[in-house]
């Protein structure tokens, strides 16, 4: 047990037994409040009893025992001994302190508040009603309940500011009302300006000791997460490191870096650029060599990272290559630096130059010698990323396989950046059509990441995102939702119900939900040996249609006789097709075609429903002749820019006629007007993004290109 609790129960004790026999020799028996003669041998008894077995619990930890105790001499001395403050306050002290050893911090809290509430009626116990504010405040921080500490501080750092002289209670109490106030500019100037005075009045050794322990504070609150208190510790240690050692002197300078790292990472984007300009113009004429303007300039730039200015990013990452090339960095640091520029290159849009700049990182230490290991692992598999991008997707898959062979020969890569090569070679698998062995991949690197990520990882939300659109694709309707549901439920809770990238995961989700019940309401599949003259009774018989041993195309000028189609109502034939397509067995395709007639025949309103024999959904356009002569495009050319949307998205085509093609995605890609983007560059009739994106989502995800 903490030695101090037990000195204070002790003293407390003492305290009750003086004042037990004082009222015995006086016959203070006829004040209000107070035990009779006759009681007071009966009282004193049991208060002797009581504090030998305060004294065992005490000296046993058993913390529920002595307060149980405690609380019954606290209620004595209120009840029979005139609520001495002599006695009354010790004991709220002790019991306060069992409660916090024991883990109960809203008994604690009463009893502190019930004995500021009792001393506020005695000035001279100034000093311990301060330190019993500290404390306190310092309980409802823990619970993160600034707002109740605050007014807390305010009262401790009014109190001691008003019966002594300037000490080292009061500044680190008007450090703490300064860490809750930093929000609040307004607030925050005055508070510094305090601070920086009570420190110039306290000798430098004190102020000195008091931002070594602000620098330790702010390592340990990085260590274990914690950002916020890392930002005022760094606040603090600058203030104080200036008193101590002086504006000019390197730890003061160092103290300076640290706070404007602080404020990145707490994304006040606007203080943390002004922070760093000014340090780097300072560094600029100092004599301490390069590697401090080096780190200044890679910190701007991830601040430019963050708050997307990815230009400004890559310029301060081209000013921190230009200094490493002067010489002095080890490899590990160029290594380092060059990751971070590919990454900038790459965020800008500049795939093919962060390619090269990543090469040339790899250039410098191939296998990961004199680099960090897990620096090593992730630019490997950054380089992966932007290799697939590119489309060379050979190489991206030794860069990301690279990883796996190195951890397995022992390098120390942590098993969540393993788990990203394992994604990696996943996207090249899907890029190359091959689905099954993507899918084996995607499900290793998320079996790697639920066991060693917490729970609300988004890297997790990204591997069940990955799995579930080859789930999709591969016809495991069941599991695609699963992961669908996972996906829709952490990007609620992380981005909320309404943000852009919660809305496509719903959408994909229905979509996903709705083929899973349309399959379960389909009749019994035909068996793969369907000849055309089953398709055709097939055809007949869903759609009611009348049948075409033909079907058209060049705008319903020209027939295609080695196929069949129905006519059927236009209004009707995106369900009928749907209906259709369910009832085929593998190897048969069904499609809208000619909806225009401009030939001999004539059937406006009317729509055909094609059906095939086909290997591939791309048959489809074939059948169909599908171009777009006016802007140099062929069937082909067409089918090669919908195989690579199949790869990344899946689709499912569903008409083609002479100028169009329409097509359903299975999932929404992330950036939603990125792709649209790409939508307009490959069929500019489209005309608008804007126009693009309303398309895809108020429609189910259906895409519907024509070219004039």
């Amino acid at each position: 047990m903490d030695i101090l609790v037990l000195f204070a129960l002790v003293a407390g004790a003492w305290l009750i037994w003086r004042c037990f026999f004082r009222n015995l020799e006086t016959g203070r028996n006829d004040e209000p409040g107070m035990a009779t003669a006759e009681d007071l041998e009966q009282v004193t008894a049991e208060f002797m009893t009581l504090s030998q077995r305060l004294s065992s619990a005490a000296e046993r930890d058993d913390y529920p025992e002595a307060i149980r105790i405690g609380e019954r001499v606290l209620d004595i001395a209120e009840n029979s001994l005139g609520n001495d403050p002599e006695i009354v306050l010790p004991l709220l002290g002790a019991l306060a302190n069992f409660h916090d050893i024991a883990g109960h911090p809203e008994e604690t809290m009463t009893y502190l508040r019930r004995g500021i509430a009792l001393r506020e009626r005695f000035p001279a116990l100034h000093d311990e009603q301060a330190d019993a504010l500290r404390q306190l405040a310092a309980l409802h921080l823990q619970r993160d309940e600034a707002r109740e500490a605050l007014p807390l501080i305010r009262r401790e750092v009014a109190l001691r500011r008003r019966h002594a002289a300037p000490d080292e209670a009061l500044l680190r109490a008007q450090c703490n009302l300064l860490s809750l106030s930093l929000e609040e500019p307004a607030m925050a100037e005055p508070l510094r300006r305090d601070v920086t005075t009570t420190a110039r009045e306290l000798g430098n050794d004190a102020v000195a000791r008091l931002a070594n322990e602000a620098n330790a504070e702010v390592s340990a609150a990085l260590r274990d997460g914690r950002a916020r208190e890392a930002w005022s510790a760094a606040e603090q240690a600058a203030l104080l490191s200036a008193v101590a050692y002086g504006p000019e002197h390197d730890s003061t300078y160092v103290c300076r870096s640290n706070l404007a790292e602080m404020l990145r990472r707490n994304r006040r984007f606007e203080e943390a650029e002004a922070q760093f300009k000014q340090l780097i113009a300072e560094e600029e004429t100092r004599e301490s060599g390069v590697e401090g303007l080096r780190a200044l300039c890679n910190n701007l730039a991830l601040l430019y990272d963050q708050c997307g200015r990815p230009d400004d990013a890559t310029t301060w990452r081209e000013r921190q290559m230009s200094l490493l090339q002067e010489g002095g960095a080890s490899i590990g640091s160029c290594f380092n630096a060059l990751n971070n520029l590919a990454v900038s290159q790459d965020t800008i849009g500049d795939g093919a130059t962060a390619a090269q700049t990543y090469a040339e990182a790899f250039a410098l230490s191939p296998e990961g010698a004199d680099v960090d290991p897990r620096i090593w692992a992730e630019t490997a598999n950054n380089y992966g990323i932007t290799l697939v991008n590119l489309k060379r997707l050979p190489e991206a898959g030794r860069m990301h396989q690279k990883v796996i062979e190195r951890k397995k020969a022992g390098m120390d890569i942590p098993m969540p950046v393993v788990a990203a090569s394992f994604n990696g070679i996943g996207m090249v698998y899907d890029h190359l059509g091959k689905l099954p062995q993507a899918q084996d991949m995607f499900e290793r690197a998320l079996a790697i990441k639920e066991q060693h990520l917490s729970a609300d990882d988004v890297s997790l939300e990204t591997g069940r995102h990955n799995l579930g659109s080859i789930y999709a694709r591969r016809g495991d309707a069941a599991r695609a939702v699963q992961m669908g549901r996972l996906v829709l439920a952490s990007r609620e809770k992380r981005l909320g119900m309404d943000h852009p990238e919660t809305r496509s995961a719903r959408v994909n989700l229905e979509a996903v939900m709705t083929e899973v019940a349309s399959a379960s309401e389909q009749p019994a599949l035909p068996t793969a040996s369907m000849t055309r003259e089953d398709a055709d009774a097939l055809m007949v018989q869903i759609t009611g249609g009348k049948l075409h041993r033909y079907a058209t195309y060049d705008f319903g000028r020209a027939r295609d006789e080695s196929v069949s189609m129905v006519l059927v109502p236009e209004a009707q034939s995106y369900a009928l097709q749907r209906k259709l397509t369910r009832a085929l067995p593998t190897g048969w395709r069904c499609y809208i075609g000619s909806t225009r007639w401009l030939g001999e025949e004539k059937h406006d309103g009317m729509a055909e429903l094609v059906v095939i024999r086909a290997a591939s959904r791309f048959d489809c356009l074939r059948v169909a002749r599908t171009d777009a002569v006016n802007h140099d495009l062929g069937t082909e050319d067409i089918i090669r820019t919908l195989q690579d949307y199949d790869r990344r998205f899946g689709i499912r085509i569903h008409s083609a006629e002479t100028d169009s093609v329409g097509f359903t995605l299975q999932r929404l890609p992330e950036d939603l007007d990125a792709f649209a983007q790409e939508l307009l560059e490959f069929c500019m009739d489209l005309e608008d993004v804007g126009l693009i994106k309303e398309m895809i989502t108020s429609s189910g995800n259906r895409v519907e290109l024509w070219w004039d």
